[in-house]
């Protein structure tokens, strides 16, 4: 049973094969992780199949026997999204109220999705000087939706993984100290997530996938270096997370020549669990406990 002021929340990530879960809890003494669990998947996990029976079923099934084993608590609930199912555009604020400016990066996805309004669910992130516009594709979400159903999870939600990225790295207080332009990149087995930071702000958000026949690193550099034309390519620091984050990261800083960090998405926590882990491996999880964020603030 929770005790007074005590909430949980629990993050997945689902990439290809593979699923990284994480569990937190928020006392007044701070955020303590439960459990960190890598699992393998029986299906790729990609959004447009999550609807079918057969491959929901097959999830369900995982899912359930990771939450039985490490006593995971999937009350409230949330997934990263598959980035081919998601658009995100930057869009420079017009002066006026919240409201005013929800309106104008509302008109502007309208804009840019005409004819397809109606497939997308539209959110919008607002920062200083520019509003990001989020659309995610309404059959995707009632994927994620059915099987958080069949799961059992009372709250489903969803994010973007590169702002799961995001809402990792702040929670370890890293954007405490930015004073320039950064770039955060999460490695997973075939795909990348990255977003562009500026000032600590988040700026643009890329997705790069290769397969057996690709050089993982030209796809890689390639994707980065599109990102950062948005600055003139001018990075202070890279910030990695992901598998085998040190050797990749090592060589994406000497390519973009700037400092490269880990993300280590439990460097504020409290507790015993994950505790002796290394930061390259604890960095393994920071999607998930991105997610996690995102669950304890609501």
């Amino acid at each position: 049973m929770l005790g007074f002021g005590e909430k949980t929340a629990t993050g997945i990530h689902l990439s290809g094969y593979r699923g990284w879960l994480v569990s937190m809890s928020r006392r007044r003494s701070g955020t303590e992780p439960l459990a960190l669990v890598e699992f393998d998947l029986p299906v790729c996990a990609n959004a447009p199949d999550l609807a079918e029976t057969d491959v929901q079923a097959q999830l369900v099934d995982v899912l359930r026997e990771v939450g039985e084993e490490y006593e995971v608590d999937f009350s409230n609930t949330c997934f990263a999204l598959d980035p081919n199912v998601v658009i995100v555009k930057r869009s420079a604020l017009i002066a006026g109220s919240e409201r005013e400016m929800r309106e104008h990066m509302q008109w502007e996805a309208e804009q840019f999705l005409v004819g397809e309004q109606d497939a997308f669910s539209v959110d919008y992130v607002l920062e200083s000087e520019w509003g990001l516009f989020v659309a995610v594709r309404r059959s995707a979400l009632a994927g994620y939706l059915a099987l958080g159903k069949r799961v059992g999870m009372r709250r489903v939600d969803v994010d973007v993984p590169a702002f799961a990225l995001y809402n990792a790295a702040d929670g370890a207080g890293v954007f405490s100290s930015i004073a320039g332009s950064e770039v955060l990149v999460y490695g997973a087995e075939s795909e990348a997530y990255m977003l562009l930071v500026d000032q600590g702000e988040a700026m643009q958000v890329a997705h790069c996938r290769w397969s057996e026949d690709d050089n993982a690193m030209d796809v890689l550099w390639g994707g980065v270096d599109r990102l950062v034309g948005a600055v003139g390519g001018r990075i202070e620091c890279v910030r990695c997370a992901g598998g085998s984050v040190e050797g990749w990261g090592v060589e994406l800083a000497d390519h973009l020549q700037c400092e490269m960090a880990l993300v280590d998405p439990l460097a504020e926590m409290v507790g015993e669990v994950a505790s002796d882990w290394d930061p390259a491996r604890r960095s393994e999880y920071a999607i998930a406990a991105g997610l996690v964020q995102r669950g304890l603030a609501f």
